[in-house]
């Protein structure tokens, strides 16, 4: 019973600190001016979480939108509410980040609620139930990008060598060599520093536009008709779907690519803007079955006709959102956008 307690105590204090920080991100965006003229163009089609960076997603049909990302709703089962990349893996011996980009299965691995804690599976693999640990932000993984773009460090919690032994087992067929990171949202992340290089061009980029470990923002909307675009062009037995490419939020009813126009969105209760194109990487091209695919599709195809217009020459699909204010949204809700 004091265990429960204990881990009851810890949540609390979680929580009140997440809401203590989203109040001063807050404060910050009320300076922004919210346009007040609006135009429907669609609806929500579908609504993902992925706990786990570059993990599986969960598929909802209702959630919760904070400034960090999107979150579940409490169901008040006991169950932990999972938000969007709250945990990531990072290599034991350099606390280097490693997502599908280099170890493709890690798209295979689900995360499931649980009374006090989640729950690990992956093909093969028994299921394993681990505690949240109490957050300390005291471990730094580094997200390795190159020069290029930018390396940024990640504050996170140690999950402990039960789960670090699973994950290895399963990523690396070894008992060692990688550890799992959690995070609440608490740590504060400088996205003007480690990546000042996208911040030059990227001007709406700021460091109260982050989630909790995703890339760059905390919301990421597809647009459907976009997706079916760049099926036409791909060969027969290399379609895709929106799991190719990982998104919060699928949408219906623009055409296709419609989307790089846009500057603000309302969806259901949350009003957002955009940040930044999404450009895709090698992970667009994991498949199902969590590998590589040979013929890199459906990157080479999309890099053969979409081409962004900033320093970086990966083709964009899609578009990153910083959430200026936050609610509910619901599998239906309508899509507007400023005129």
């Amino acid at each position: 019973m004091a265990s429960l307690n204990q881990t009851h105590v810890t949540a609390v204090a979680g929580a009140l600190l997440v809401a203590l920080v989203t109040t001063l991100l807050f404060k910050r965006v009320r300076k922004e001016k919210i346009p007040t003229k609006w135009t429907e163009v669609g609806s929500v089609r579908g609504i993902y979480i992925y706990p786990l960076k570059s993990g599986k997603g969960q598929q909802t049909s209702k959630v919760l939108c904070t400034s960090k990302g999107l979150k579940e709703i409490d169901k008040g089962d006991g169950c932990t509410p999972l938000a969007d990349r709250c945990f990531l893996i990072y290599t034991s011996k350099d606390r280097q980040v490693r997502t599908a980009r280099q170890l493709p299965k890690i798209v295979l691995i689900e995360v499931q609620p649980a009374q006090n804690g989640v729950i690990f599976s992956a093909p093969s693999m028994t299921d394993l139930y681990i505690n949240l640990p109490r957050v300390a932000n005291n471990v730094t993984a580094v997200s390795v990008w190159g020069k290029t773009f930018g390396d940024e460090s990640f504050a996170c919690t140690d999950c402990g060598d039960t789960i670090a032994k699973w994950l290895s087992t399963y990523l690396l067929g070894k008992p060692e060599g990688l550890r799992l990171g959690y995070g609440d949202g608490s740590a504060f992340r400088n996205i003007l520093r480690d990546h000042a290089n996208w911040v030059k061009y990227y001007t709406k980029l700021d460091n109260y536009s982050s989630g909790i470990f995703s890339d760059l923002a905390p919301l990421h909307l597809i647009n459907q008709a976009s997706l079916d675009d760049l099926n036409q062009k791909l060969p027969d037995d290399r379609k895709i779907t929106e799991r190719n490419f990982r998104p919060n939020i699928l949408i219906n009813g623009p055409e296709a690519f419609a989307e790089d126009k846009w500057q603000y969105l309302k969806i259901g209760e949350v009003t957002a803007k955009v940040t930044l194109e999404c450009l895709r990487c090698v992970e667009t091209t994991v498949t199902d079955e969590g590998a590589l695919d040979s013929n890199r599709e459906p990157l080479k195809t999309l890099s053969s006709y979409r081409k962004s217009e900033g320093p970086f020459k990966s083709p964009p699909m899609g578009i990153y959102l910083k959430v200026l204010v936050p609610g509910r949204i619901t599998d239906g809700d309508k899509i507007l956008v400023s005129k």
